[in-house]
């Protein structure tokens, strides 16, 4: 087996025991500017800056609110039904999955009572972002 075959394996062993978490962030701020600064450069500096992911002037700011283990996100899957299933059960096939107050009160009634479930009954606005964490071990 070549050197790159063998540092490949072992990235890929430490990388699938490790111990992988679940981190929920939520919208906290929206800054939305469409001031004009005078200087035409630094104009166009600031709407490339902003408009990555979200059009012209928006950045989004979040925070961490909850870290759960794969273990009790599991637990969550499988003691929810079909929708809960569909809405979070692909964030180990997409990484990242974003959860808005209309989800939020799809999810409700069929998701077991837990940290995730107390975080979700206060979403009114802006969105959760459920990502998988494959960095703590």
């Amino acid at each position: 087996m070549s050197p790159a075959r063998k540092t490949i394996k072992l990235a890929f062993t430490e990388w699938n025991g490790g111990n992988k978490m679940v981190e929920v962030y939520k919208l906290t701020k929206r800054h939305l500017d469409g001031a004009k600064s005078g200087d035409a450069r630094l104009d166009q500096i600031k709407i490339f800056s902003t408009c990555i992911g979200h059009g012209v002037g928006t950045i989004d700011f979040s925070e961490k609110v909850l870290e759960m283990d794969d273990a009790e996100f599991e637990a969550i899957l499988q003691n929810g039904d079909a929708y809960v299933k569909f809405k979070i059960g692909n964030l180990s096939k997409y990484f990242e999955i974003e959860i808005f107050p209309e989800h939020a009160m799809q999810l409700l009634p069929h998701i077991m009572e837990c940290p995730l479930k107390e975080i979700l009954m206060g979403l009114n606005e802006g969105y959760l972002v459920l990502r998988k964490d494959f960095q703590n071990r």
